[in-house]
């Protein structure tokens, strides 16, 4: 949904990218915290979506982009900390221009980025990034239905979740080790 924002809204909203078309992409408040993400436009705003960005990433299952894709998601997986790093949003940018569809790329990218972000910040999330990378793994390599992966998580406890990235391969013993400590 698209809305009309004031200056309030900008002077809290905190910068993550500036994309190909000129928009920016910022964390501001939504619904439950500060870390929701926003395309900002002029003085319009628009809370992107998962099942969006999962749609757009859909595009990609019947080319081998997406074992590249993957692949460079689980590199910006590695690097996500609890605050924006502009040298690896830079590497975005960079890498980016190596897809079929550069701006598309970048802004699928860096959304994937800021959602981890906003993960590893949520209070009370036990898996943090590990459930997007549940959902990008759905769409790219299950090819699950974008609406089904994104709405995959919700309803069900953190443990079932784990298993299922156990499960995947991308949930080890030294992740566990973190959530007891």
């Amino acid at each position: 949904m698209t809305f009309s924002i004031n200056d309030s809204f900008l002077s809290n909203a905190r910068l993550i990218a500036i994309l190909k078309d000129g928009s920016s992409m910022v964390f501001a408040k939504g619904k439950f915290d500060t870390w929701c993400i926003y395309q900002v436009c002029g003085r319009r705003a628009n809370a992107i979506k998962d099942v969006d960005v999962f749609a757009m990433l859909a595009r990609y299952t019947s080319t081998s982009e997406r074992f590249t894709m993957y692949n460079d998601f689980l590199y910006v997986f590695d690097m996500v900390t609890k605050v924006v790093d502009y040298d690896l949003v830079d590497r975005i940018k960079f890498s980016s221009k190596k897809y079929s569809d550069p701006a598309e790329t970048e802004y699928i990218f860096i959304f994937l980025y800021a959602g981890m972000i906003a993960e590893e910040n949520k209070k009370n999330a036990i898996l943090k990034k590990f459930i997007k990378r549940l959902g990008v793994h759905q769409v790219l390599i299950e090819k699950l239905a974008p609406v089904t992966a994104a709405n995959y998580s919700r309803g069900k406890k953190w443990q079932e979740l784990r298993q299922e990235c156990q499960a995947r391969g991308f949930y080890s013993c030294f992740n566990q080790a973190q959530l007891s400590a």
